[in-house]
């Protein structure tokens, strides 16, 4: 069950990662959806964290390309968004690995490779 912290109306949605008016993929600003990159039972958090991101249709779920359908693009994305979490919401101080387990802790998951940078 969400927090009231997570509670974030479509309308709010942010991004900590790129602008939501231009596709993250290819960067027009035609037929934009808004995606959150953690979905499923995550997708509150996601939206109260700014992990949304814009894509065109085609990118989104509207063709076989889309990040719905593409799994080297999903995990490209959340590893990008695991990354871009971790810079705005751990201290700076923290170990790499402490920093993983808050994000861990905060979504039930790593998405990140062993020893890739953060």
């Amino acid at each position: 069950m969400a927090s009231k912290r997570d509670k974030v109306k479509d309308i709010d949605r942010f991004s900590i990662i790129c602008p939501l008016n231009r596709c993250y993929v290819c960067g027009t600003t035609q037929n934009i959806h808004i995606h959150e990159v953690f979905g499923g039972q995550n997708r509150s958090k996601s939206k109260s964290d700014g992990m949304c991101i814009g894509l065109c249709g085609p990118h989104h779920n509207l063709s076989s390309n889309g990040i719905h359908y593409n799994k080297i693009l999903d995990e490209r994305v959340k590893k990008q968004a695991e990354k871009i979490w971790i810079k705005n919401y751990c201290d700076k101080d923290l170990s790499p690995s402490d920093k993983i387990n808050l994000f861990i802790k905060r979504y039930g998951i790593n998405y990140l490779d062993e020893g890739e940078v953060i």
